[in-house]
């Protein structure tokens, strides 16, 4: 069997409502060599039933079934065992990629950037009834993403394609962390440049309750703790920290908005 260039992943835990757009996006990218790994982890909805049913239809998808709920870290840990390629790109089973290219067009930058780890793109943010409510770019060089990792997550874990053995290197997804995606970059900025492509590839819900939905609260607490354990290696450390403490305090204001000012105020918090 022919090795495929690119190791998709997809980690799901009753993600039926969502799980069948995400699959789509994926088999509708331009960029075909590849293979779609998708860990169910321990799901009780219909989760395992419709992923079963495009695998009967695509051999390049890869079924795998977690016999209990692991939970997203050790799942993504499992996903860089089994990924059979150097290249690995994320999807979470409540976006969706609405780029065509965007596969075709990180390979090509990671291929043509050795020094690069890892490569973004902006997004599209849309409320429960898919309507856009924002869209924004992530910043774009290794040099403007060092400057704000420390304070913020600087790119959306569903456009993300990295490089699968400087992950495995610095040992992959921190189980005890909430922010697992934040932690993991900011690890991973040790060895390897950043980037963001300035497209607008993935569209992803505000307030989906999806997987990864966790309290929100305690991962900004758990940020701080990120921003000192990694201040000798960003700047800008004084400025994380109280920005840091800004958000906690903004938090409660924030849940009570409407969802169209959430999603103007999350636009212009990416951006700056």
């Amino acid at each position: 069997m022919k090795m495929p260039l690119v190791s998709i992943i997809l980690p799901a835990y009753n993600g039926a409502q969502w799980i069948t757009k995400a699959i789509e996006s994926v088999l509708a990218q331009s960029f075909s060599d590849f293979e779609l790994i998708i860990i169910n982890d321990g799901s009780t909805d219909d989760t395992e039933a419709i992923t079963l049913r495009f695998a009967g239809q695509d051999s390049r998808i890869r079924y795998i079934r977690n016999e209990r709920n692991l939970g997203i870290q050790r799942t993504r840990n499992i996903s860089l065992e089994q990924a059979r390629c150097d290249y690995m790109a994320e999807i979470d089973q409540d976006d969706e990629w609405v780029d065509k290219d965007k596969v075709k067009k990180q390979f090509a930058f990671l291929k043509a950037h050795p020094d690069h780890v890892l490569i973004g793109t902006g997004a599209i943010m849309v409320d429960s009834r898919g309507k856009e409510i924002a869209r924004y770019l992530m910043p774009k060089t290794d040099q403007e993403i060092r400057r704000k990792l420390l304070r913020k997550n600087c790119f959306i874990h569903s456009s993300v394609m990295y490089r699968k053995h400087p992950v495995k290197e610095i040992g992959g997804y921190a189980i005890d962390r909430m922010s697992e995606d934040h932690d993991l970059w900011l690890r991973l900025g040790r060895i390897g440049k950043f980037g963001n492509l300035q497209d607008y590839a993935v569209k992803y819900y505000l307030n989906s309750k999806g997987y990864n939905s966790q309290d929100k609260f305690l991962r900004l607490k758990q940020n701080l703790l990120f921003a000192k354990e990694h201040k000798d290696f960003y700047p800008n450390y004084i400025f994380a920290v109280i920005f840091g403490w800004a958000k906690i305090f903004f938090t409660p204001i924030f849940y009570l908005m409407s969802t169209k000012l959430k999603g103007i105020l999350l636009g212009f918090y990416k951006r700056i």
